[in-house]
């Protein structure tokens, strides 16, 4: 990868809690010879900022990122994907976490110094991530990295949704039944470990060329979580009469969804990039963030090689009777 000699600054909302990395930043990025940049807000949260870095006017965005090689998020992931968002793909984004889970992250804060390092050094990875277009009932518009999702707007109302892919070019159109439940989540395989995951949908790896579905506390046995092939189109429809349905995009509410109206959603190109200084893979984050530990003590074997013993008598069987 190409050397990064300008990067571009984004800190955890809460200056106290990277605070201490921010030092550790300016020091080491200075020594190896990478400039900083950063917008007004994140100098106001940390003075050094303002000491070390070049302070653009442009507040935050890939404006203010411009001429940048790639950018660092001192923060958790909600962070990382705002900022994944408002960069596009033309600008590698290192995740360093300071929140709960880190899943989306390049790097750990006990290796800031090295990440750093490996910018400057050009030693860092990236993958490009799908993100998701929307279209609003022709009335608007969006992209999401993580996922897009149809929601009630009034709590502890149910919402009746109908459903359809749209397959091989429009060819097919298959209805895929109307599922009374909270919401609709629709999500990338970055975003499948986010929303979709609480719903009971599945994990997918981040070289799955695909988009899953899942259902928000369904009122039936029937609506079960669903990978749709990448070049199929996603119809959801708000069937019911009343109030209009909140549609969201990484979170972010982007729009209402009318009764009667359809949202489409299908696989879009390259939305973000993201970088990683360390060596861990998907499985490997996958394995220490979500799965079962399970350690193996011993040598393993094969339940054909067990002898079949016979049971040791118990203690009271042992003692003759009297």
């Amino acid at each position: 990868m190409n050397a990064v000699r300008r990067l571009y600054v984004v800190t955890h909302r809460d200056p106290a809690v990277a605070g201490r990395a921010v030092g550790v930043l300016c020091d080491t990025a200075e020594r190896v010879g990478i400039e900083l940049v950063a917008d007004p807000v994140e100098s106001e949260k940390h003075p050094r900022l303002a000491d070390a870095c070049r302070i653009v006017d442009e507040s935050g965005g890939s404006a203010a990122a411009g001429g940048c090689d790639a950018a660092i998020v001192l923060a958790g992931d909600g962070t990382l994907l705002r900022t994944l968002a408002q960069l596009g793909p033309e600008t590698p984004v290192l995740g360093v976490n300071f929140g709960m889970l880190g899943f989306l992250s390049g790097a750990s804060h006990d290796s800031l110094e090295h990440a750093i390092e490996s910018l400057a050094a050009g030693s860092y990875r990236t993958r490009e991530l799908p993100g998701l277009e929307l279209d609003l009932a022709g009335r608007g518009s969006a992209t999401a990295v993580n996922d897009v999702v149809a929601t009630g707007g009034i709590t502890g109302r149910v919402n009746e949704l109908a459903w359809r892919i749209v397959s091989d070019e429009g060819h097919f159109i298959d209805e895929m039944g109307t599922v009374a439940c909270d919401g609709m989540v629709m999500a990338t395989p970055v975003g499948s470990t986010a929303y979709n995951l609480s719903n009971g949908g599945p994990v997918l790896a981040w070289g799955v060329k695909g988009t899953v579905v899942s259902f928000v506390a369904p009122h039936t046995l029937a609506a079960r979580p669903l990978v749709v092939a990448p070049d199929d189109t996603i119809e959801v429809q708000h069937m019911g009469r009343g109030a209009p349905l909140k549609v969201l995009a990484d979170g972010v509410q982007v729009g209402r969804l009318q009764p009667g109206e359809v949202l489409r959603v299908r696989r879009g190109g390259a939305r973000a990039t993201l970088a990683f200084t360390d060596e861990t893979s998907f499985y490997a984050r996958y394995r220490d963030n979500f799965a079962v530990q399970m350690t193996f003590h011993g040598p393993r074997v094969r339940a054909s090689d067990r002898k079949l013993e016979a049971p040791a008598e118990s203690a009271g069987q042992e003692e003759a009777a009297p």
